[in-house]
């Protein structure tokens, strides 16, 4: 999905976001502006294209633990709500823009309805009797460019591949799952594993990889980081990474302590495999400046290769709004696809593939590692979602080549069922 930002509106002091302020702020900050009240409201300038737009929000929800534990969001463009959030975390949102919403009027008029705003005052000792909801620190509106996609090759929305209808697959079985896997695909159980790469939010995937026999060089293959500072890495393509000064090595774990790397600029925190005695803290700062460089090359090219699918999931779950940001992000040098992975529906069994829009897959599994112990993860249930991931791709890929319709050509032994998409966001 290529994008081209239209308008910029920076909340800051020293930003512009004056003249686009309705009711509902309080005076700007330092690098943000507080929302207060029930409501807040911007004024935009008028759509002069037909072209689909995203309106993104960078926002901090004020929390209180553990009186206020988050806070919810309703975002209306010209009375017409996009999307609904309850947020506890620093995060960027993405909305799409209904068509022609802003054709024929004078203006866009954004508004921001956040029933939870409660006072410092009334959570703790502090003398700040405003109502606080959400700090904005930017707000952006882009335009979709490559609204031109050839009719055959491209994956519609609402296409979902799920788990095998063959009697003979068993999940619990060891060998009738690969072999399942490799008849979806083509591929080798390795060959599959090494199809991905893991862009957070811990190392549960690369666990998974490794099962896998295989061991791809990943930058966040075995790290985590809020989703903000990951967009953040992304689109600035993790510049000044590895500088000796922002690389914090501690010993953590029992009974064996590991050394547990806490890089500064970007909030990474990631595991290395070496223990306590293995290594000096300064051998650990030098060796891991340069192995962060190095990553930090190969992620970039292999976001311009557009050959790897880059897997995110959050254990404690994401939106619909958090995501399309990031999907953003992965787009900004090439067609990158990003396979979001969330917890099974009734209506989505683990191991089912949705399409959510072009680039963007959405992979259901059974259940996640539990936080304090990544290595117990689904082997199961992450390569159901890995295999009809790939052979979703490749089909994809394989109809592109061809000429034809993504639903005249087969997937292994079962069927491509094109189902109607749920209403949202995406």
């Amino acid at each position: 999905m290529a994008i081209a930002c239209d308008l910029t509106i920076d909340f800051a002091t020293s930003g512009n976001s004056l003249g686009f302020l309705g009711g509902g702020w309080a005076r700007s900050e330092d690098n943000f502006t507080w929302a207060i009240g029930h409501e807040s409201h911007l004024v935009l300038p008028r759509i002069q294209s037909s072209s689909a737009y995203i309106l993104t929000l960078d926002v901090i929800p004020y929390v209180h633990l553990p009186r206020l534990q988050n806070q919810r969001l309703i975002v209306s463009i010209n009375n017409i709500v996009i999307g609904s959030a309850s947020l506890s975390r620093p995060t960027r949102l993405g909305y799409r823009l209904p068509t022609g919403v802003a054709l024929g009027t004078d203006k866009l008029a954004v508004t921001l309805q956040h029933p939870d705003a409660a006072r410092p005052c009334d959570l703790s000792d502090s003398a700040d009797d405003r109502p606080l909801a959400f700090a904005l620190s930017k707000a952006k509106l882009s335009r979709v460019t490559d609204t031109t996609a050839p009719a055959h090759g491209l994956l519609p929305a609402g296409l979902m591949l799920g788990p095998s209808q063959n009697t003979a697959f068993n999940a619990d079985s060891p060998a009738s799952l690969t072999d399942w896997a490799t008849a979806r695909t083509g591929l080798t159980v390795p060959q599959i594993a090494i199809q991905f790469e893991s862009i957070g939010e811990n190392c549960e995937f690369g666990l998974f990889q490794r099962r896998c026999d295989a061991e791809p060089l990943g930058l966040l293959r075995f790290s985590s980081t809020f989703m903000r500072n990951l967009i953040r890495g992304i689109e600035t393509g993790f510049a000044g990474l590895g500088e000796i000064e922002d690389i914090d090595p501690r010993l953590e774990g029992t009974p064996r302590r590991e050394f547990m790397i806490h890089e500064n600029k970007f909030e990474l925190v990631y595991h290395t495999f070496v223990y306590e005695g293995e290594r000096s803290i300064w051998m650990m700062r030098e060796q891991e400046s340069a192995r962060l460089k190095f990553l930090r090359r190969k992620f970039l090219e292999d976001l311009e290769s557009s050959d790897k699918i880059f897997v995110y999931k959050l254990g404690s779950g994401v939106s619909d709004e958090e995501i399309l940001p990031l999907h953003m992000a992965l787009n900004l040098r090439g067609s990158a696809t990003l396979l979001w992975v969330v917890q099974a529906e009734a209506s989505r069994p683990a191991g089912t593939v949705e399409v959510l829009m072009r680039g963007l897959l959405k992979g259901y599994i059974d259940r996640f590692a539990p936080e304090d112990d990544a290595h117990d993860f689904s082997f199961a249930g992450w390569l159901q979602v890995c295999a009809n991931a790939c052979a979703l791709v490749r089909l994809e890929r394989a109809a592109a080549q061809a000429g034809e319709p993504i639903d005249a050509l087969p997937v292994a032994d079962d069927p491509v069922p094109l189902r109607t998409p749920r209403t949202g966001t995406l």
